[in-house]
């Protein structure tokens, strides 16, 4: 495998597209695996993590695999490996401590979408330096969406057809949230790294020390 390859999010995303097809073709998945309140609540602690790779049906998986995956291609260069692993290692908890405290009726959950928004926030944020315009552009439509969603104008049933169920809004919020946070922390450690390897800030020049 090309070592460029090797650091790219990319063959990690064509694995989580054959587990969630896998895991979709599984008949105990969901009993398992899902984020369910009450079975947390009586200690499987395991599904505050797993609830976000299973999925209501085959169609649902295939769409939030084919999502992943078309992130990691065409934001390659966004989503450097450690960053990827931060947000999909981290978001699961954060959706799903949400969930638990923002949704306590929610009865269960299932899907990868709330990480996905994550991923896609993370990289459209990276993308900031290098295409301002296009990426804030973007930003601005995803945080208006976000806002939309969480208005009574949306309809979370939209999709029930395809895969059975409603959209969670809330999973996207708290997987956005957690992008936004992982992309600006990686934005300020970029901006460190470089001021320490050059010598240069952005606001002062070239530092006395230099």
């Amino acid at each position: 495998m090309p070592s460029d390859l090797r650091k790219s999010a990319v063959p990690w995303a064509v694995a989580f597209l054959l587990l969630f097809l896998l895991l979709a073709l599984w008949p105990g998945a969901q009993a398992g695996l899902s984020y369910q309140r009450s079975a947390i609540a009586s200690g499987e602690y395991w599904r505050i993590f797993t609830g976000h790779f299973v999925h209501l049906n085959l169609t649902h998986a295939v769409m939030n695999g084919v999502g992943t995956l078309m992130l990691a291609v065409f934001l390659r260069e966004e989503l450097p490996l450690r960053y990827w692993w931060a947000v999909t290692l981290l978001a699961p908890f954060v959706i799903s401590l949400g969930l638990w405290l923002k949704q306590p009726g929610l009865v269960s959950y299932v899907g990868f979408s709330g990480v996905l928004h994550g991923l896609l926030y993370l990289g459209v944020l990276r993308l900031l330096p290098v295409a301002p315009l296009f990426a804030g552009t973007v930003l601005a439509l995803l945080v208006g969406r976000q806002i939309w969603e969480q208005t009574g104008f949306y309809d979370a049933d939209y999709l029930r057809g395809l895969i059975h169920g409603r959209v969670m809004p809330d999973a996207h919020l708290f997987g956005a949230l957690t992008g936004l946070v992982t992309g600006s922390c990686s934005l300020w450690l970029g901006r460190l790294h470089k001021q320490k390897v050059t010598g240069y800030s952005a606001g002062t020049g070239q530092s006395p020390d230099a």
